[in-house]
């Protein structure tokens, strides 16, 4: 039988995006389920929009996200969380299928994907949503990652991993995918389901985009690897895409050759074909999406998001370094 939900929502400021995520949870909760809402220090009026659908908690001073996901499994009472973030919107579905996964005996957490069709119209926002979708999408089974914008997950399993590590993210980062690392390490089955998605409403800049990848992803990303000593293969960090990030810096040193060299411009057209095919798949969700303007922009963008991750990666491992 499909279990009632406690449903956990972090939320600082962006009053008019938690109103939107509320209505669409209120529309399709069931009457056991119960709503909780955690105010992480927010400077604009949230309770006003949250204490109509839910409960209220409200952290002073701001504690970061982790600290606000666990405040909020601690003040629930049903045997299954569900978290949202307070700037996505479920869709018809995305509850239903939720419990549907977690009514099953040998999934102790389930996670989903953002949709192919974000709001923000930026390419940029574009480009960061959908290349997110697309990886999610083809990742479907076991992974060893939990996903905090939307993941479901048993309370005793949980409880028993200690929660988010607030102590160590007290800002928005891999906090989600620690926790999902150190689950399965206590053997928590965590299943993706593709058809479990939601509308994700953020906004993104290339600037905003390039810190969150180096500093808030990456570097935090090979500290707990180094710490953990494994390097997941899984989602964008596969065999496939490593080999893709070196094709990003073959791409950029063999461009600078070819400015000054003819003999550089056969290699980079071999390096640019093995690029291009190596995520086929990811260019045609943009060329579908936004044409020829999004299909250029977006590959220029992925390239650099590789260049970004291995800056981080190497600024994280000259930081931590090798215990």
């Amino acid at each position: 039988m499909p279990p009632p939900l406690s449903i956990v929502v972090p939320v600082h400021n962006g009053a008019g995006m938690l109103a939107r995520c509320l209505a669409a949870i209120a529309a399709r909760m069931n009457d056991d389920d119960e709503l909780i809402v955690v105010d992480d220090g927010s400077t604009e009026d949230v309770r006003s929009v949250a204490a109509q659908i839910g409960r209220v908690i409200r952290l002073e001073p701001q504690a970061g996200v982790a600290a606000a996901r666990n405040r909020g499994a601690a003040a629930a009472s049903r045997a299954v969380l569900c978290f949202l973030d307070a700037d996505v919107v479920i869709h018809a579905d995305t509850l239903a299928l939720g419990r549907e996964r977690m009514a099953e005996q040998a999934v102790d957490a389930l996670i989903g994907s953002y949709d192919d069709a974000p709001e923000a119209p930026s390419i940029v926002s574009r480009f960061k949503n959908l290349a997110h979708h697309y990886f999610h999408q083809r990742a479907a089974g076991p992974v060893s990652s939990f996903w905090g914008a939307c993941g479901f997950i048993r309370r005793d399993v949980f409880a028993a991993a200690g929660g988010f590590d607030e102590r160590r993210f007290s800002e928005p980062s891999i906090e989600d995918v620690e926790l999902g690392w150190r689950l399965t390490d206590r053997g928590a089955r965590i299943v993706l389901d593709p058809r479990v998605q939601v509308t994700h409403l953020k906004r993104w800049t290339l600037r905003s985009l390039i810190f969150t990848d180096v500093v808030r992803r990456a570097m935090p990303w090979v500290r707990w690897s180094i710490e953990r000593r494994q390097l997941p293969a899984e989602l964008n960090a596969s065999v496939a895409q490593r080999l893709a990030a070196l094709l990003a810096v073959a791409l950029v040193v063999t461009s600078a050759l070819a400015l000054i060299s003819r003999l550089a411009w056969l290699p980079l057209a071999a390096i640019l074909v093995v690029a291009v095919a190596l995520n086929l798949g990811l260019w045609r969700l943009f060329w579908q999406k936004g044409g020829w303007p999004l299909l250029a922009t977006g590959f220029f963008l992925q390239q650099l998001y590789y260049l970004c991750a291995l800056t981080g990666l190497a600024a994280g491992a000259a930081r931590y370094g090798w215990r």
